[in-house]
């Protein structure tokens, strides 16, 4: 095996065994995936100064793993956690201050007002955050053509590299 195809498998595991280690953190330490969501939060509403809960303030560009709640079981959600629920056809994440018999209270860290929140708008609860993923995925969306073409470039060097290393050699005469 030549040393760039040696090479290149090494760089595949080991961005294997990150993006696992990625993914379990941001999946709340789980490696459950059923009934999950993940989402790229656009909005600074989070971002503020809490970091006594599970799930601590978050930036925008932030890429968020949601797990969704059945509806018999949003009564037992508590203060403190990061609800996802809908305004319309709106995703919005923000925290617990006050759980009634039939709706939250919620607040963004980043805010003053409060929102009333009813059970059956309730999407799931926020388990996980990062935002650097975030930001690289909000780099991508925002620079799609760029990335595409040093994809592009890369797959070009990849493939010249390969045809390089399977071409037998010439004898010197």
């Amino acid at each position: 095996m030549a040393w760039t195809s040696k090479l290149l498998l090494i760089a595949c595991v080991c961005m294997i065994v990150a993006g696992v280690s990625v993914v379990y953190d941001l999946n709340g330490n789980s490696m459950d995936f059923s009934n999950r969501q993940m989402v790229l939060v656009v909005s600074d509403s989070m971002d503020g100064e809490e970091d006594r809960y599970d799930v601590d303030s978050f930036q925008a560009n932030t890429l968020v793993m949601i797990e969704h709640v059945p509806d018999n079981e949003v009564r037992f959600l508590r203060v403190g956690q990061v609800l996802s629920y809908y305004d319309g056809s709106t995703l919005i994440h923000h925290r617990i201050i006050q759980v009634n018999d039939d709706s939250f209270y919620v607040k963004g860290d980043n805010g003053h007002s409060t929102d009333k929140v009813m059970f059956g708008d309730v999407n799931g609860v926020v388990v996980g955050t990062n935002s650097w993923i975030g930001s690289i995925l909000s780099w991508f969306s925002n620079n799609f053509l760029l990335f595409l073409g040093a994809m592009f470039a890369l797959s070009i060097v990849l493939i010249l590299c390969y045809v390089r290393s399977t071409r037998p050699e010439r004898e010197v005469s």
